[in-house]
């Protein structure tokens, strides 16, 4: 058996800062890989890591997706070979990364959207081994839609056939929504001043006509689809493709985003979601919720995430 350790983190636009800056165009002039490296401050280095919003990382012979590898190997991590992904209905050029460490990883095929046979069913999917070994390993990078629980609700079904408990799956991406139950939902969605029409917008149930004006639900669809729906009554998960949510494993539901200024309450939409044979390999108390190096001057507006599992 071998631990791997497993992380994800949604760097802001991968770094980009400058006057220019714009959260809708994710154009924000050069990068700041310090933000990058920031993030891996504590020097828990991951076997596998992928970073959220690598913003243009796949341009100008893959510039920024070699030189944060670069900028990371300087402040001691391993040499991370990247492998840009990209989003559904061709989301904008802010795709994750995956960053493999190739002494602790084998690739053995990577679907990448470039490719000629490149299929929507594979999009960002990896296959590796580990080191001697032949027993495969999938993994997917994710990131879900912000503004369409629908249309998270149609990704996360795609991931029917990796939830199969032949092969170890796991999916790591910002979510952008929550599965049910008391842990997880927020409970501010209907407190007068503290959502504006667009953040109501992508965090619940659409309905339409009067339901637009209250009282909301919250959207836990697209993970309720992988992980189950909470039953209050029974107080467990029921339903569902078979994967576990890394928060859940670790009875550890700490926010991953940062404060807003209006006090809009923080989730847990960063996740690490393991099937079958991955949750059965989980090493009990190694989900983290990292720190910002700087509490006061966050290097991005999510925390890093990271677990092991045994394998």
């Amino acid at each position: 058996m071998t631990h791997l350790r497993l992380s994800y983190v949604n760097i802001e636009h991968g770094g980009r800062t400058g006057s220019g800056y714009s959260a809708y165009s994710g154009d924000g002039g050069p990068y700041d890989f310090g933000r990058v490296t920031g993030m891996l401050h504590d020097g828990d280095w991951p076997d596998v890591l992928v970073v959220g919003e690598g913003d243009r990382y796949e341009l100008n012979g893959m510039e920024g997706a070699y030189e944060a590898a670069a900028a990371l190997r300087e402040a001691g991590g391993p040499a991370y070979v990247p492998h840009p992904c990209s989003l559904p209905r061709e989301g904008g050029m802010f795709a994750p990364v995956i960053y493999i460490d190739p002494r602790k990883v084998v690739v053995r095929r990577f679907y990448g959207h470039r490719l000629p046979d490149f299929a929507a069913r594979n999009r960002n999917l990896m296959v590796f081994t580990l080191p001697g070994r032949t027993d495969p390993v999938r993994l997917v990078a994710w990131h879900g839609d912000i503004y369409s629980g629908d249309d998270r609700l149609a990704d996360a079904r795609r991931f029917d056939r990796l939830s199969a408990p032949n092969i170890p799956c796991a999916l790591l991406g910002d979510w952008n929504t929550v599965p049910s139950g008391p842990e997880f939902e927020p409970t501010d969605l209907n407190t007068p001043g503290v959502h504006n029409p667009r953040q109501i917008n992508y965090r619940v149930q659409w309905k339409g006509g009067p339901s637009l004006a209250g009282p909301h639900v919250y959207d836990t669809r697209a993970l309720d689809a992988l992980c189950g729906w909470w039953n209050p009554a029974t107080k467990r998960r029921e339903g569902g493709l078979g994967f576990s949510h890394s928060a859940e494993l670790a009875g550890d539901y700490t926010p991953t985003q940062t404060e807003r200024p209006n006090g809009r309450q923080c989730l847990p939409i960063d996740a690490i979601l393991l099937n079958e044979p991955l949750a059965a390999a989980y090493v009990a108390g190694s989900y983290r919720v990292h720190d910002f190096r700087d509490p006061q001057r966050p290097d991005s507006d999510h925390k890093r995430i990271s677990l092991t599992v045994d394998i």
